[in-house]
């Protein structure tokens, strides 16, 4: 489990799978979320997919994203403590961004300490162990040889394939993102509870849920996140171990 520097925190907000393509309504709304963290001092997790497609040499970021890209830079400067988790539409971030874009990065999942509970946060694209095609496909796509010699080609020609590539990621294995495996989630959270964990966090499956296990005395909690275009919904936390999902306004606070 990837852990890297302890993190621990009194409230957060968590999002995942913004797929931020243009700029628009979808995308001024999640600047203005970020913003809005940075101005009431919310620690703020992002599990993966911000953009459709995100490479971290800077040769192969696309025009729209790099506005996006240099406010969260910004507003981290300035203060906000910003987390990033890679989903499956992001390639080898870490380098480019630890430190700069982001306080952390991870390839992998995080582990958190927010207020009262031991939070594990992950982009979730392989708890289903059933979806052999995409593990394979996940394989393939963050071969690190592959993606060295890809970043050595000019952008004006991988740009465009990998848009291409974007359209086709969009229908493969449609049937496994639209159906929730809830019987795989559950046995993976039962497996983090185990582990001393009390709340796990997952993306990638586009749908919103919160399931409480009980645990003796406590209570585990799995929470599932929405894409963040479906009804801008995030998950907030709390340091009295509250843990539930917002939806946001601009006019409104965070938490």
């Amino acid at each position: 489990m990837e852990t890297g520097t302890a993190i621990s925190l009194d409230r957060a907000i968590v999002l995942s799978d913004a797929h931020l393509n243009q700029d628009d309504l979808h995308t001024r709304n999640f600047l203005t979320l970020v913003e809005k963290a940075a101005a009431e001092d919310v620690p703020l997790f992002l599990l993966g997919d911000v953009f459709d497609l995100w490479f971290g040499a800077p040769g192969l970021t696309f025009r729209f994203q790099k506005p996006v890209i240099e406010r969260m830079r910004e507003l981290r400067r300035a203060g906000l403590r910003l987390y990033y988790v890679e989903g499956n539409r992001d390639f080898y971030l870490k380098k480019p961004h630890e430190g700069s874009t982001f306080h952390a990065v991870s390839e992998g999942e995080m582990v958190a300490s927010v207020g009262t509970r031991k939070v594990y946060l992950s982009h979730g694209d392989t708890v289903n162990r059933a979806d052999l095609r995409y593990r394979f496909w996940k394989t393939l796509s963050k071969n690190r040889l592959a993606y060295g010699a890809l970043s050595l080609l000019p952008p004006a020609l991988v740009l465009p394939l990998a848009d291409r590539m974007e359209r086709k990621l969009k229908r493969t294995n449609r049937r496994f993102r639209e159906s929730f495996p809830e019987k795989e989630s559950r046995e993976f959270a039962l497996r983090m509870f185990a582990s001393g964990i009390d709340t796990v966090i997952l993306g990638h499956f586009h749908t919103e849920r919160i399931i409480r296990f009980p645990q003796g005395q406590a209570t585990g909690i799995l929470a599932v996140l929405p894409s963040w275009k479906d009804a801008w919904r995030y998950l907030s936390l709390t340091a009295e171990g509250e843990c539930g999902f917002r939806s946001f306004r601009p006019d409104a606070p965070l938490l």
